[in-house]
């Protein structure tokens, strides 16, 4: 489904979506693909957005 994920410092930070998905914007960074991250919202859910697309906090 995906290509290799990248070793990186982002993830474990908080972020918010920049589109609510179905209400939920904020969550935490669980996966990075490059130009893709893997976003884990507070309802559980985990969902794959453009980096460009989410608002990462360090």
């Amino acid at each position: 489904m995906y290509e290799y994920e990248e070793k990186s410092d982002i993830i474990g930070s908080p972020c918010s979506l920049m589109n609510p998905y179905k209400g939920y914007t904020e969550g935490t960074i669980v996966g990075d693909y490059g130009n893709t991250v893997v976003v884990r919202l507070t309802n559980g859910k985990e969902i794959v957005g453009f980096r460009d697309e989410v608002i990462i906090y360090n």
